[in-house]
């Protein structure tokens, strides 16, 4: 298994940058992963699951989002918070859509089979929201291109619906008239904040950042997982994607919370037991095209 950088160049964009997991012999295809909020690539454990993938003879490439409050002269931490405070919904979705096109693209690294060989997305949390958006909008876009589509996408803990995610009433009124919602990171301490745009933008673009408008449009197999004792994003969010999904496959990690056992900074040699499960899960679903 082996680790290297990934480079996604953009006209007048910042670039996208991530770090692929390259099995050694040849692969069994690609497989995006989208960090969620507050996070980024190298969070907790993402990195033992990516090695864990390749192992298993799939090429994984984890990204940071462009404007994650992180830099990639310093990806653990939040040190651009006026990238922070900029995003939206919209950016994310155009980035994990770009890179999807890109990996049938090009084979980089060269690998003859990735251009055509089964490719899937999956996303933890917020990235689990932009992943269907994304996998879906990909899939039509390479499918009328006459290219290979999305075949899988795969939700960890995943929120499936954008439009509650934001303050209501009073504090929407006061987001609106100050032009910043302030909020805590409580891992860091920091305090961070969004600009009226980040919910303009999605105002200004809800239908096409609807969830539910996006699985139901995508024909492809899902594998939607969630912990029964998430309290960040309830397991109702995951019984309601499969709802909407043509092709889903459904599974309640018992007792598991938001990040499966995951923390930051994450010392140990080993990955948390419920993250291992739940990888190995994800892998039986790539390969075998369901979860048991």
């Amino acid at each position: 298994m082996n680790r290297i950088p990934f480079l996604l160049e953009r006209p007048d964009q910042r670039p996208i940058h991530g770090q692929w997991h390259l099995p050694e012999g040849a692969s069994k295809g690609t497989v995006l992963f989208l960090h969620g909020y507050k996070g980024y690539m190298d969070w907790g454990a993402w990195a033992m699951a990516g090695d864990m993938v390749a192992q298993h003879g799939w090429r994984m490439l984890r990204i940071n989002f462009t404007h994650n409050g992180t830099t990639p002269d310093n990806p653990s931490a939040f040190t651009d918070l006026e990238a922070f405070a900029a995003n939206t919904y919209r950016k994310e979705c155009e980035e994990a859509t770009a890179v999807l096109q890109s990996l049938r693209a090009s084979a980089t690294p060269m690998d003859p089979v990735a251009t055509t060989g089964p490719l899937a997305v999956i996303g933890h949390s917020r990235g689990g929201g932009i992943g269907c958006l994304a996998g879906a909008a990909a899939d039509t876009t390479l499918s009328n291109a006459g290219q290979r589509g999305v075949d899988a996408i795969i939700t960890w803990a995943s929120v499936c619906d954008f439009a509650a995610r934001f303050p209501q009433g009073q504090a929407l009124e006061e987001w609106r008239a100050s032009g910043r919602l302030d909020i805590l990171n409580h891992r860091t301490r920091q305090y961070l904040h969004h600009d009226w745009s980040f919910f303009q933008d999605f105002e200004d673009h809800r239908e096409a950042l609807t969830i539910e408008r996006a699985v139901r449009a995508f024909k492809g197999r899902m594998f939607i997982a969630h912990g029964t004792a998430d309290d960040a994003v309830t397991a109702d969010h995951a019984q309601r994607i499969e709802t909407w999904a043509e092709h889903p496959s459904l599974f309640l990690l018992q007792g598991s919370g938001h990040t499966f056992g995951a923390k930051e900074p994450w010392p140990h040699p080993h990955m948390p037991a419920d993250l291992e499960v739940l990888t190995q899960k994800t892998l039986h679903f790539l390969s075998e095209g369901r979860v048991l």
